[in-house]
């Protein structure tokens, strides 16, 4: 991915029908036209690509011509498996391979001119923040016409503990398993202990993830293991035939790319955990007792300070007998218990997914302390860990000389910075004469 000037991506590969293998660099657009829009016939940096690659094809045109020579072009709309809208909803925009720095935007520049307001910056960067947490909320609250409160919230929690490689995999396991359908199979009548491991069973049997579902799995040899094994796939035996749908294929999940904690296996014990704690009141339920119990005699930095505290720990405080001291089926028993979910999963899942959800559910119900309550939680929470687009934003906007981590001191103003990403600083069609950022910035100038 090339992020300085020239072709979207450089050093390409292409098997290409009648030619074999052709390298070259790859130009991306909306639309075809955009090619000669834009110029690229007549710059340097763009003789060496081999494909156009565009949404849709408005000058009908076979090829682009560069130096005599016919480029081929590949028109994408044809062969989406999705509408648009809900591919755009898919995209992690988080994990985008930006690099940590990135080259001074005119927001920056100009910035320098009129000197750095750290103080209007962060004001700025706040207002985008709860605009990205009203959007997410706006989502949220069309899967409400169809889904409960409970079933959302699941839903949300478990394609967030596919993280960036098992995202589209675990929001399949959420509509395959319901809540409904885990409560109409799990017995309530047991401990937790039993609960959670009925509940493994079902979710591992339905992802395919199971030994005996994956033909490539290599045989366990440690004691402990082989007896996990045998329990589960008993367990699964037991119900599967009371289950009509058809479980996942197990082979679809990935497992490359990811830190062992992050692995499908992990992540589904302890989703299973967290549903088998909660059983009888709901996760739902459970966190926004959180959000409403709380000592009013205290300031309300302690009060907030308590509900994030009260809400991660849910997650935190998740630990199973088996997976604990294991990452997959077969792999080696680790010395000391571990957490299922860690610290920044968990302060990930009460930004992103928690304060919208209880956001709509607020609304709904006109609870307006329950607003402001949540409002609280989201302006207190300290930032998380930078990613590749929060370190491209601070880079562009603010330079690589600033006091980053004084401006962007909170969860909110790091969503601030995906949110104008998204809207401006990622988009072709958008310009950065049309930024709000930018704008605002003229308009102080010239104040």
């Amino acid at each position: 991915w090339n992020l300085e000037e020239g072709p979207d991506f450089k050093d390409a590969e292409i098997l290409l029908e009648g030619k074999g293998i052709i390298k070259g660099d790859v130009e991306i657009h909306v639309c075809s036209g955009d090619w000669a829009r834009h110029g690229h016939s007549k710059q340097k940096e763009y003789e060496n690509v081999c494909l156009h690659v565009f949404m849709w094809n408005d000058r009908k045109d076979k090829y682009i011509t560069i130096k005599n020579h016919q480029i081929p072009q590949l028109e994408l709309h044809g062969y989406l498996k999705y509408e648009l809208d809900k591919l755009v909803d898919m995209i992690d925009i988080e994990h985008y391979p930006h690099t940590g720095s990135a080259n001074a935007g005119p927001c920056q520049k100009r910035l320098d001119i009129i000197s750095h307001d750290d103080k209007w910056i962060g004001q700025f960067l706040d207002y985008a923040g709860d605009e990205r947490v009203l959007i997410k909320a706006d989502r949220i609250e069309k899967q409400l016409k169809l889904r409960t409160f409970e079933q959302v919230l699941y839903e949300a929690i478990l394609e967030s503990l596919g993280y960036k490689n098992n995202k589209e995999q675990f929001k399949r396991l959420g509509t395959l398993v319901t809540i409904n359908e885990i409560k109409r199979l799990i017995p309530s009548d047991v401990s937790v202990d039993e609960r959670s491991r009925k509940i493994q069973a079902l979710l591992f049997g339905m992802s395919g993830l199971l030994p005996s579902q994956r033909p490539k799995y290599k045989s366990v040899k440690e004691k402990h293991a082989l007896e996990y094994i045998a329990d589960i796939e008993l367990l699964w035996s037991e119900i599967r035939d009371d289950i009509k749908k058809n479980p996942m294929d197990g082979e679809s999940w990935s497992f490359k790319y990811s830190r062992p904690g992050n692995y499908p296996t992990r992540r589904i014990a302890a989703i299973s955990r967290l549903l088998a704690e909660n059983y009888e009141t709901g996760i739902f339920r459970v966190i926004l007792r959180s959000l409403e119990k709380v000592d009013k005699n205290k300031s309300d930095l302690y009060q907030t300070t308590t509900i994030i505290k009260n809400i991660e720990s849910l997650f935190l405080e998740l630990y199973d007998s088996h997976w604990s001291y294991y990452y997959t089926f077969g792999g080696r028993r680790l010395k000391k218990r571990g957490r299922l979910i860690g610290k920044e999963r968990a302060s990930v899942m009460l930004i992103n997914i928690i304060i919208p959800v209880l956001l709509v559910f607020a609304r709904k119900k006109d609870n307006t302390e329950l607003e402001e309550r949540l409002f609280k939680v989201y302006k207190q929470h300290s930032r998380l860990s930078p990613n590749n687009i929060t370190r491209f934003m601070g880079y562009r906007i603010l330079g690589k000389d600033s006091q980053e981590g004084s401006v962007v001191n909170s969860a909110r103003r790091q969503q601030g910075l995906l949110q104008i990403f998204k809207d401006f600083c990622e988009s072709d069609d958008i310009a950065c004469e049309k930024c709000v950022l930018l704008r605002s910035i003229n308009s102080r100038q010239n104040k």
